[in-house]
């Protein structure tokens, strides 16, 4: 588990650690990072890792916790187009370097995963949304949704981002409006 930060020199510790963690996992496996490796890389003791963090995975899960953070501020420029999918998508394609290292590292599921946590702890408005009386059945909806949606993107970048934001985000658009499976007079 990671601390959440409460002044800005601790908050800056924390995403020093997260940038240096993901420039080594540019060039080395997670496995073969150790907490002192980290710690002499940001030039900062183990002493404050180990009061920001009770483990390096925690570094993992902090960065992609900030990253899915760091969404919901994010401006696109005109290239990316207007909406929040135009906008949703434009984020993610520039995470691309966090997008190469989970999948390098076979870690991918954490962003699911983090995002669904996400919605469900932070977001009630977008759970309200779901509209579902049952609870149990609105949390469904939502972890189907959101992972299929961060599936779409962890795709879209597997395949070198090779559609236009347009193109996806329609795609993403006509998911949402249309179910997913067309009844006929036979069913």
């Amino acid at each position: 588990m990671y601390r959440q930060c409460t002044s800005e020199k601790t908050a800056q510790q924390q995403r020093d650690f997260e940038r240096n963690m993901l420039e080594m996992l540019r060039s080395s496996p997670y496995d073969d990072i150790s907490v002192s490796d980290l710690c002499r890389r940001t030039g900062l003791s183990r002493k404050i890792f180990y009061r920001l963090y009770d483990s390096k995975s925690d570094v993992i899960y902090a960065m992609i916790d900030h990253a899915i953070l760091d969404s919901k501020s994010y401006i696109p420029d005109e290239s990316v187009g207007n909406g929040g999918v135009h906008s949703f998508l434009g984020y993610w394609r520039e995470q691309k370097t966090l997008l190469d290292v989970l999948r390098d590292n076979q870690i991918s599921a954490l962003l699911q995963q983090q995002a669904v946590l996400h919605i469900l702890r932070e977001d009630p408005e977008i759970v309200r949304s779901f509209g579902a009386e049952d609870l149990s059945k609105r949390r469904d909806m939502i972890v189907f949704y959101i992972s299929g949606l961060f599936s779409l993107v962890l795709d879209w970048h597997d395949r070198g981002f090779d559609r236009s934001i347009d193109e996806l985000s329609g795609i993403i658009m006509e998911l949402l409006m249309t179910p997913p499976v067309k009844h006929t007079k036979e069913d």
